[in-house]
């Protein structure tokens, strides 16, 4: 995670063929060989870490319900593939405890986006939230292969505080393409090893805005992107500087990848 090489990222695990933050997901990122996980982490309403993008369930679980506001239990119970297609129906909402059970023996990178916001939830249930996953990270010895990521930069501040720079962190959008939920109180140059980069409010692509790249280098922050695979885009953008593809169709993200790389 250093920069030296680029890293292909499985958006919330093989989300193109299987539902997105399921067991099924991740085992299928696995053993397609991708070099990153990127996942996301809530904590329910008694203290558990869960995989889930959405802080209200109805997307993908079919329940019209805050995680925050909600037990284990109950979220356990709900049905997180069938909104996907009727063969997974029946897949479990995953807990952060199953998702190390399955990837610890790997060497799979993780990025582990902290969805809890102070906005949201206030800041004492975002930092514990923070805090319980960075335990969980620790006593499994996944610190090296880890990267800490949050729309919220007050709960990376709280990270880089209390951990200091233990494993990288991931902030969403500087300069031209801000994205965050929140300011903290020290420069994001300082907070940020790494930076998504996205288009800004008028639809305007990360592109169209060299200089963000140029600002993230020049400042030490590796950037990257999500963007369309698409074989012309990623090499415009590996040409800026880009580090990382989070893709949402590793297949595809692949194949464009060793065609650039034979390229040279």
């Amino acid at each position: 995670m250093d920069g030296t090489r680029i890293i292909l990222a499985a958006h919330r695990g093989d989300k193109n063929r299987y539902p997105e933050n399921t067991i099924p997901a991740f085992e299928a990122a696995l053993r397609f060989g991708v070099d990153m996980i990127e996942t996301d982490v809530h904590m329910t309403r008694d203290g558990h870490l869960i995989i889930m993008h959405d802080r209200n369930l109805k997307r993908t679980a079919g329940y019209d319900g805050f995680t925050d506001e909600m037990c284990l239990e109950e979220i356990r119970a709900l049905d997180a593939g069938a909104w996907f297609s009727k063969e997974f129906a029946g897949t479990k909402v995953p807990t952060v405890a199953e998702f190390i059970a399955l990837i610890k023996d790997t060497d799979i990178l993780i990025n582990w986006e902290l969805k809890d916001y102070p906005c949201h939830v206030g800041d004492e249930f975002a930092f514990a939230a923070a805090d319980q996953l960075i335990a969980l990270i620790r006593e499994h010895g996944l610190e090296k292969r880890s990267m800490i990521n949050s729309f919220s930069d007050r709960v990376l501040e709280h990270v880089y505080r209390k951990y200091g720079k233990t494993f990288p962190i991931h902030g969403q959008g500087i300069y031209h393409c801000q994205k965050t939920r929140d300011t903290a109180t020290v420069a994001q140059e300082e907070l940020y090893d790494w930076c998504c980069l996205y288009p800004n409010e008028k639809g305007r692509v990360p592109l169209d805005f060299p200089e963000n790249f140029e600002h993230c280098i020049k400042h030490g922050i590796l950037p990257c992107v999500c963007v369309p695979d698409e074989l012309d885009t990623y090499q415009r953008y590996i040409e800026l500087g880009c580090c990382m593809f989070t893709s949402n169709d590793i297949c595809k993200a692949d194949e464009i990848l060793k065609v650039l790389r034979a390229r040279g």
